[in-house]
């Protein structure tokens, strides 16, 4: 499980920080027993059974802390850290329809909070659709993933990789020339974003535009004359250039 666990994004009580404060150092012992105290004192309020979540995730306790996970979501369900950590543990335990159920319930509290502009939240999200757009991806299920890639660009737009990954599923889909748009766009927007000039090289070579390819990785290579991928391309395209020639003689 990555830190989706240890970084829960709603503002916090003292108590609450001072929990989380513990876990963070695994001090779990103690954080359990404050997250104890805070049940007791306010059983209605879901963060103690978040943060017990949390602590048994830690030591091992899958069982419990789905429940205190499920616990707290109960009482809240727009509580967007339960959620996601909830989503992200059945992800790693596969059981996946449980999953994406949890997700898109927290997604859509996301929207209804979204006049708040939480950026924090909003990269949690992108984060967790790039994990599923990935998946269709692998499985070849490429609507799917466009689908997926899409979500996680609206909620995080300073994510480059992701519009790289769009492209590639459109063109795994055959809308080359979608893909193409994709890229160059990218490459106008950001054109110190080398990955975007590499990629779209990538692409015209598959194509068959071997002179097109070269062009993107000769302009990677003005901007960035050490870029390691550039150069071994730039070497690739000119061996394919002049295998013909050798097949002629």
């Amino acid at each position: 499980m990555n830190s989706t666990f240890s970084q829960p994004g709603e503002k916090k009580s003292t108590q609450d920080q001072v929990i989380q404060d513990l876990i963070n150092k695994r001090e779990f012992q103690q954080a359990e027993s404050l997250a104890n105290e805070k049940i007791r004192r306010e059983p209605d309020e879901p963060d103690g059974y978040y943060f017990k979540g949390v602590i048994q995730y830690f030591q091992g306790q899958i069982g419990p802390t789905i429940e205190n996970l499920k616990r707290a979501l109960s009482l809240d369900p727009r509580h967007t850290d339960a959620a996601i950590c909830l989503s992200v543990l059945y992800n790693d335990i596969g059981r996946y329809g449980d999953a994406k159920g949890v997700f898109d319930l927290a997604n859509q509290s996301v929207a209804h909070r979204r006049g708040s502009d939480d950026w924090g939240i909003n990269k949690k999200f992108a984060v967790k659709h790039l994990e599923i757009a990935d998946l269709y991806f692998r499985y070849r299920r490429y609507d799917e993933a466009i689908e997926e890639y899409s979500k996680a660009i609206l909620l995080d737009p300073t994510s480059y990789e992701l519009r790289i990954r769009r492209a590639k599923s459109f063109a795994k889909k055959g809308f080359v020339t979608r893909a193409l748009q994709e890229l160059q766009q990218l490459k106008h927007e950001q054109p110190d974003f080398l990955p975007a000039r590499i990629q779209l090289g990538m692409l015209h070579y598959s194509q068959g535009n071997v002179l097109d390819a070269e062009i993107e990785w000769e302009s990677t290579l003005d901007i960035e004359p050490t870029n390691r991928d550039a150069t071994a391309y730039l070497e690739m395209a000119k061996q394919a250039r002049s295998r013909p020639q050798e097949q002629r003689l």
